[in-house]
């Protein structure tokens, strides 16, 4: 267990160093930035309009708005916060997702390419110690992603003063389990076909492009059931089974993807 952490840390810190990965990184955080400023401005927009609807009132309201339309403004912002809360969601979701990609792709293959393998493995290191070390790493910098995403929302609501919405609090988590799925898929693609073939492959494997009627909608993994966002958008709540049940799948889908990947790295020849 002890040499399955140390690969897992050594990766973790080659990891950090990848200018691709701090890119989606800094991109991502310059977006959400990028719609705090958006709907700040949007905000004071609609403010203004209703303030300047009860000033001009024909009924003579002067001295400020009517309640239908103080009610009317809160659900104005109400739905324009939802709208950006579901935007930020979708920045996320879809940077983790490239960033699980590149990641679990590349994690053994680039150094099978290296031959840096080699001495790895030529020290008190089994193959299935080396892979499982490897996706370990890769799992926790998907969780300091997700961690850093929630953090990212709390700060935008607080910043904006707005409340959030119940199913955005599951979000981070679901967006975890969902990327750790599609990265088992990458890391046992990559063992095959190179890791940009992988990552590609990994991309389209889910059944969200089969309908119910194609025998493959069922299966192919669902990581359509991970994302919330139409619940975000209209502040549905989730029930917390819904999410154990989920957390669950990914968990199975995770273990029987490395069990694949293990059988085929152990038979793998290295060049």
């Amino acid at each position: 267990m002890k040499t399955i952490f140390l690969i897992a840390s050594d990766s973790i810190r080659a990891l950090l160093h990848q200018r691709l990965l701090l890119g989606v990184m800094l991109a991502w955080l310059a977006l959400i930035i990028f719609c705090s400023v958006e709907m700040s401005s949007e905000r004071n927009e609609i403010t203004q309009q209703y303030n300047y609807q009860a000033a001009t009132d024909s009924t003579g309201t002067t001295n400020g708005m009517s309640k239908r339309q103080q009610q009317r403004l809160r659900q104005s912002l109400k739905a324009e916060s939802s709208e950006y809360q579901t935007e930020i969601y979708g920045i996320a979701v879809l940077g983790g997702d490239l960033v699980s990609l590149f990641i679990f792709s590349t994690a053994v293959s680039s150094e099978i390419r290296k031959g840096t393998i080699r001495l790895t493995l030529s020290k008190p290191v089994s193959r299935i110690q080396f892979l499982l070390g490897k996706y370990l790493g890769g799992v926790a910098v998907m969780a300091g992603y997700a961690l850093t995403t929630a953090l990212a929302i709390v700060a935008f609501a607080h910043i904006q003063s707005f409340s959030l919405n119940p199913a955005i609090k599951w979000a981070p988590w679901l967006m975890f389990c969902e990327q750790l799925m599609l990265g088992s898929v990458a890391m046992l693609l990559s063992l095959f076909v190179h890791p940009l073939v992988a990552a590609v492959l990994s991309f389209f494997s889910g059944n969200s492009f089969y309908s119910e009627h194609n025998p493959l909608y069922y299966i192919l993994p669902g990581y359509r059931d991970f994302h919330i966002f139409s619940q975000v958008y209209y502040s549905s709540l989730i029930n917390w089974k819904d999410v154990l049940f989920l957390s669950l799948y990914a968990l199975d889908f995770v273990i029987i993807m490395l069990l694949l990947a293990l059988w085929r790295f152990r038979a793998k020849e290295l060049i």
